[in-house]
């Protein structure tokens, strides 16, 4: 049986500063592999942000290494958790990985991804 410690995590979730005047708008960056295995992080991540008064999420998607379903289906719940405190979620910049399943999934539809060259 493998038990996951914290120097084996297959995802990382970073907060990032927001501008000063900014009380309801949160920044997080996703690295590694985003799926069944990890969403935990990224809820517990959505939580924390929701938990501190933050209504409207960026969500820098550029360092995910690998998603799968279970990834792609979280960040719809996240945005559907979200809208139901009438905040939003943006994505911003998917890694291609992301961006491929988001079309295959249908999901690029579903869900609002920042244009090209747009940053956090």
């Amino acid at each position: 049986m493998h038990v996951k410690t914290r120097t084996d995590r297959r995802v990382r979730i970073e907060r990032w500063p927001v501008p000063a005047g900014s009380p309801t708008l949160a920044k997080l960056a996703v690295v590694g592999v985003l799926d069944g295995d990890s969403v935990s992080e990224l809820c517990d991540a959505t939580a924390a942000v929701m938990a501190s008064g933050a209504r409207h999420l960026r969500l820098d998607l550029s360092g995910v290494t690998s998603c799968d379903n279970a990834g792609l289906y979280t960040l719809l719940g996240v945005q559907s958790a979200l809208r139901s405190l009438r905040g939003s979620l943006v994505l911003i910049r998917p890694s291609l990985p992301v961006h491929r399943g988001l079309r295959a999934a249908g999901l690029h539809l579903r869900l609002v991804i920042a244009p090209p060259g747009s940053v956090m």
